[in-house]
């Protein structure tokens, strides 16, 4: 029986929950107790909403669910009162007699005392409409009339006479119900991000200092030393322009036919990464170094920081033109869809995902902003703009070394990113965080509030939580938060929870990970389960899980 979802799983959740439901009821009328089995149902969706792990409670969540999550979502009348404390009794109960608990629970004892504690709290609230959300508000009504909330002629009869004042309900509990719902949710989450494995300070020195886009901003800044002429515009006069391009051996094509500086697209770029770095500015018609940035020259991964948070602040300057700084066609500026993008990279912990999930992404965006489907009243040649200032972004990201770049041939991979991107030519360009482009990400959004989780910080939580995160992670990453888990305990008990947690996995690739973990532990050979028999994975039954067995000598 799996006990831990993710946000994806929820054909899965939905499987486990009316299986679980059948059995805690099954369980509860065994022992002479009567449970609804509809508010089981209901502690076990309030639980997957809060973080997905139906097994893990404290007595914060008893409290919450009585005192809060059930007066507001689910419609109960006076008779219906009773039948919820008893729904969460049976529910502890039957997960603390089967050893589900997790290890991170309160004790049984404890959670039955909660809800004793917690049962008047929930009266209170039941008492007072304005604690309902807006569906609860209208169902509890038609309940208390009779209405069939399945019927809609007899729903929309209802209302009307609602509206015409022949049935009254409570408009102070309901204008105030709409306000707190118009308002939005009032605990908006963040994305939910995966552990990963950060790269060591000599890794980074070395992909800082192999970096070419970073030994070219070295050099310019150090080419501009005491101050350069600028134009009124700030840009470089023509011979400083060539004469560092030469110097710098960039624009091969361009300097013999440029008639300004702006006709030099590697300098023009050049130039204003360094100033959007703050490695130079400018000051009384003149380009000079900036003071503090001096002592950056010698310090690569610093400087690289530097160079890459400036990165979505360089605004139209990537294609050598004035589209760039635009908004695009789907009404966002690239510089405000980057952070879409640096996203999305993270979230893969340092696997490649295709362009056009980018561009899906921001179009999807831009959709729900704008309330409507917006990116398909721009033209060809609006988005082909569009598609050349995003490749442009990718090849200077590439040249400082914070991304790699690859192209899929695959006539599949063709088809599905046509499909992904609505057109017949597809970008078929994959792209992929480097380590210590991960590691610039992973600071930006920890300086930005976001909690952005590293290897190791689970190592304190239940073994199927773990298992779960660690599905779509990568192997190395998989590996190290098992590892860091199985050494957070002391002798015996990380075995033990791994058996423990095997008797009832049925997911492939739970156990797969549970048992790479069970090898670290140091397990005699043949090790079982406490009992055996158990049927496939989706057979129907609800027996423990196979005989598992490893050698000891597979540990590292």
């Amino acid at each position: 029986m799996r006990l831990v979802f993710g946000p994806e799983d929820m054909e899965e959740y939905s499987s486990a929950r009316d299986r679980l439901r059948l059995r805690i009821v099954a369980w509860a009328r065994r022992r002479g107790m009567e449970v609804e089995p509809t508010l089981v149902a209901a502690a076990l969706d309030h639980k997957h909403g809060v973080d997905g792990r139906l097994g893990h409670w404290t007595r914060a969540h008893v409290a919450d669910a009585l005192a809060v999550w059930f007066p507001r979502t689910v419609a109960l009348l006076e008779d219906d009162r009773d039948a919820v404390p008893a729904a969460l009794h049976a529910l502890i109960g039957f997960l603390a007699e089967h050893d589900w608990l997790d290890s991170r629970s309160a004790p049984a004892a404890e959670l039955h005392a909660q809800v004793e504690d917690s049962t008047p709290a929930l009266h209170d609230a039941l008492d007072d409409e304005r604690n309902h959300d807006l569906g609860t508000f209208w169902a509890v009504q038609m309940l208390r009339h009779g209405v069939p909330t399945a019927d809609p002629v007899a729903v929309a009869r209802f209302l009307a006479d609602v509206d015409r004042g022949a049935l009254s309900v409570d408009r102070d509990a309901l204008a105030e119900i709409t306000r707190r719902h118009d308002g939005g949710p009032d605990h908006p989450t963040g994305p939910d991000l995966p552990p990963v494995l950060l790269p060591g300070a000599a890794q980074m020195l070395a992909a800082a200092d192999s970096s070419v886009a970073l030994a070219r901003l070295r050099a310019f800044t150090r080419w501009v030393r005491a101050g350069r002429a600028v134009t009124r515009e700030g840009r470089l006069l023509l011979g400083d322009a060539r004469a560092v391009a030469d110097a710098l051996d960039l624009d091969h094509f361009s300097r013999a036919r440029a008639r300004t500086s702006d006709d030099l697209p590697e300098i023009t770029l050049l130039l204003h990464w360094a100033r959007q770095a703050r490695f130079v500015r400018v000051t009384g018609g003149r380009l000079v170094q900036v003071k503090n940035a001096a002592p950056l020259l010698s310090r690569p991964i610093e400087m690289w920081r530097r160079a890459f948070e400036a990165v979505g602040r360089i605004g139209d300057h990537f294609g050598g033109s004035d589209v760039f700084g635009a908004p695009s066609l789907f009404g966002m500026s690239l510089g405000e869809a980057f952070p879409v993008l640096l996203q999305l990279l993270y979230a893969e912990g340092g696997d490649a995902i295709p362009v056009e999930r980018f561009h899906r992404a921001v179009r999807e965006a831009v959709n729900e902003r704008m309330g409507c489907v917006v990116d398909d009243l721009a033209g060809d040649v609006e988005q082909r703009l569009w598609r050349r200032d995003v490749t442009a972004l990718l090849d200077a990201l590439e040249l400082l070394g914070a991304v790699h770049l690859t192209e899929s041939l695959d006539t599949d991979d063709h088809e599905e990113l046509a499909e992904l991107a609505g057109r017949d030519d597809p970008d078929p360009t994959w792209v992929a965080l480097t380590p210590i482009g991960l590691w610039a990400v992973h600071e930006m959004l920890v300086d930005a509030g976001v909690h952005a989780p590293l290897v190791g910080e689970l190592a304190d939580e239940d073994v199927e939580y773990v298992c779960v995160r660690m599905i779509r992670a990568r192997p190395e990453v998989a590996d190290a938060e098992l590892a860091a888990w199985v050494r957070a305990r002391p002798g015996r008990a990380a075995a033990q929870e791994l058996m423990r947690f095997l008797e009832r996995a049925e997911d492939p690739r739970h156990r797969e990970l549970a048992l790479r973990a069970l090898a670290r532990t140091g397990a005699p050979g043949r090790e079982r389960p406490r009992r055996a028999g158990h049927r496939p994975a989706g057979s129907g039954g609800y027996g423990p899980g196979p005989r598992v067995e490893c050698d000891a000598r597979t540990r590292p």
